[in-house]
């Protein structure tokens, strides 16, 4: 059956980019999608997005992806949905972006469906020859957008292979990309008045950026090379832009891993960028110096130093890393401590604290404690079901945290 709509454009292989770019020139609908070569759609995606599009006539319409998994690499899926609390709430892009960064923003620009009169006007485009193309491209996008809605249908299906450019090892061509990517995004934060506005929001944004940087093995001579030059670009960028006294946990964190690795590579070219702000050791001491005075101001208010018995649901490293973390900075723990997890399967006899499954917890202690941000939500989902008071759960993390106590407490007593 033929099918007219339907146009082949044949080329000389130039690339992702020029491919995406070309596509767009010749569209002639209303709206586009894109969809990778090694992916596939929900068969009703085209359908509910027009059904959508019709009611609210966004820029931008967001929806979720579910995930098909072809290879061991450990691929965390809630990258992939979009949040249920601002889901069907029609808002601009650089509001979305406040709104949902770190936690629910998806650089992957088939995950939504782009108005092209909007894309046409503002010279929306691909940087061509380039790995990492979706991130300059979502963040024109995201920054200007007037009308932006997300959804939480799956409608497009993400599949990871074992060959993919996200599962294969960090290499040369990626650094180099990744700091040609950076660059460009940094160039365009800049000069945006958008931007400008908003200190708090651009240092989080970037600092997140370069933690993605450092994704990967780099044990080799030349990615470590490559990793330094990263670094240089990086602070020769924005080490006259940080407040420190300013940040929150989260980008001290962040920031402290970032000059901690500077430090340790220790090349004339990068330590020479620290020398008009004290010298490297000083900055990195007045960082940690923050980051422990905001540990110890969320840490005081968990009840470890009053006479309570508190149940820590996980039992392992984001637990222990809480708890030597209260240890150090707080003081002496008084309060009774039982542990549980999901599984009973998982229960360790030969833990020195009482541990126990979901389904043994007593349902009278005085507080229950999430320890872990990834699975936070899910495992307050399931006290909840256990009839356990919303009033007694205590979540560690707030809704935008990029950091967990694991990555606080190695970056201030680790290595």
């Amino acid at each position: 059956m033929l099918h007219p709509e339907i146009i082949l454009i044949e080329q000389a292989n130039k690339g992702l980019s020029e491919a995406r770019n070309v596509g767009m020139r010749r569209a002639t609908g209303d709206y586009i999608v894109f969809v990778d070569s090694d992916d596939w759609v929900n068969e009703r995606m085209c359908e509910t997005i027009k059904s959508m599009i019709l009611d609210w006539n966004v820029d931008v319409l967001y929806y979720a992806a579910e995930i098909v998994k072809e290879t061991s690499v450990k691929i965390s899926t809630k990258e992939y949905i979009r949040d249920p609390i601002t889901a069907n709430m029609v808002m601009s892009g650089y509001d979305s972006l406040k709104k949902l960064f770190p936690a629910y923003y998806q650089m992957s620009v088939c995950m939504a469906a782009y108005r092209r009169r909007f894309l046409m006007s503002k010279g929306i485009s691909f940087i061509k020859g380039i790995l990492y193309e979706d991130r300059f491209f979502s963040l024109r996008i995201i920054t200007e957008a007037d009308k932006v809605v997300y959804i939480t249908n799956q409608l497009y299906i993400r599949r990871f292979r074992a060959s993919s450019i996200i599962t294969t090892p960090v290499n040369q061509r990626k650094i180099q990309d990744i700091i040609y990517g950076h660059q460009k995004e940094w160039g365009y934060i800049r000069n945006s008045e958008t931007w400008k506005k908003d200190k708090v929001l651009t240092q989080y944004f970037v600092l997140c950026g370069a933690i993605m940087a450092y994704q990967g093995d780099a044990s080799s001579k030349e990615m470590q090379d490559e990793r330094m030059e990263y670094l240089v670009v990086f602070f020769g960028e924005w080490i006259g832009y940080f407040e420190i006294e300013s940040m929150g946990e989260n980008e001290l964190c962040e920031l402290l891993f970032l000059v901690k690795r500077a430090k340790e590579i220790r090349r004339r070219k990068l330590l020479d960028l620290f020398e008009g702000y004290g010298g490297i050791g000083y900055y990195q001491e007045r960082i940690r110096n923050n980051l422990l005075e905001k540990c110890k101001e969320k840490l005081s208010k968990l009840p470890f130093g009053e006479e309570k018995q508190i149940g820590i649901y996980g039992a392992g490293v984001h637990t222990d890393c809480m708890l030597r973390l209260y240890q150090n900075l707080i003081g002496v723990i008084i309060a009774e401590i039982y542990l549980f997890v999901s599984d009973a399967r998982d229960v360790n006899p030969d833990s020195e604290i009482e541990m126990k499954s979901l389904d043994m917890i007593a349902g009278n202690w005085d507080v229950y404690i999430l320890s872990s941000k990834i699975y936070q939500e899910e495992m307050y989902q399931n006290l909840r079901e256990k009839s356990i008071p919303e009033q007694k759960i205590c979540k560690l993390y707030g809704r935008n945290d990029a950091v967990d106590y694991v990555m606080i407490y190695n970056v201030l007593f680790g290595q």
